[in-house]
């Protein structure tokens, strides 16, 4: 008799094959937690008390937050060939804001220009005011502006701006695709999102270079190139 113990729930069977499922399934749950540990995912957690014949018992139970609706692989491709092939144009204002806007919408995001308010969504970090825009975990149907920002009456009046915003997108689609922005690939986050940006939104890499010179972090390479495809792939893990 093969017999399978959890948490007090006691599984006799005389078939192997029944064992065989119990157990291939709960190895599965072990593996997706295991994923969601590196992948840094956000759990609620809450503690249960089970009484049962021979005694009480503790469970603890993680629950997932499912607000977070993800379009399909073959829906985040096609996404993103309409981010690809958007060709914006200055508005009455003379600015891109309006064409950036018309972009997020492919995407289902809106545009937030109280930069500080992203704070809200994640109180235990610090808003980087350098920033020129961002994209949040806690709030994903946005991107976040920074107005403040000492270059951002000269950036949104180019298409330099547009390549802002497409760096900002892949941040999300990474998040669609791997449910992290921040998949551990073992190359700079900052960079891989840029070469995400340019492989499969259609940013120009010379701007994104130019505007990450000062900033080691975002440089583009071979592997930053790489783990770009890997998490288009939904490969959001390397050993």
């Amino acid at each position: 008799m093969l017999e399978a113990t959890s948490y007090g729930d006691t599984r006799r069977s005389m078939n192997r094959n029944d064992a065989t499922a119990y157990y291939t399934a709960k190895l599965a749950d072990l593996h997706q937690l295991e994923y969601d540990f590196k992948i840094h995912k956000s759990y609620n957690i809450s503690i249960q008390t089970h009484t049962t014949a021979t005694g009480s018992y503790f469970e603890i139970v993680l629950t997932q937050d499912d607000s977070h609706h993800t379009p399909s692989p073959q829906q985040l491709d096609s996404i993103e060939q309409q981010i690809a092939s958007f060709r914006g144009q200055t508005g009455q204002n003379g600015t891109y804001l309006q064409s950036g806007e018309q972009m997020l919408s492919i995407v289902g995001l809106h545009a937030d220009y109280d930069f500080q308010s992203m704070g809200n969504y994640r109180p235990s970090t610090q808003v980087d005011r350098y920033a020129f825009a961002a994209f949040c975990e806690g709030k994903a149907d946005t991107n976040f502006v920074n107005t403040g920002h000492e270059a951002y009456p000269y950036v949104v009046r180019s298409t330099q701006y547009l390549d802002e915003l497409r760096h900002e997108i892949a941040h999300h689609l990474v998040y669609s695709r791997c449910e992290t922005s921040v998949p551990p690939l073992h190359v700079e986050n900052e960079g891989m999102t840029n070469s995400y940006a340019v492989m499969y939104l259609g940013a120009n890499r010379d701007t994104l270079n130019s505007i990450g010179a000062s900033f080691p972090e975002y440089a583009m390479n071979a592997q930053t190139d790489q783990a770009a495809a890997s998490a288009h792939a939904g490969t959001c893990v390397v050993d």
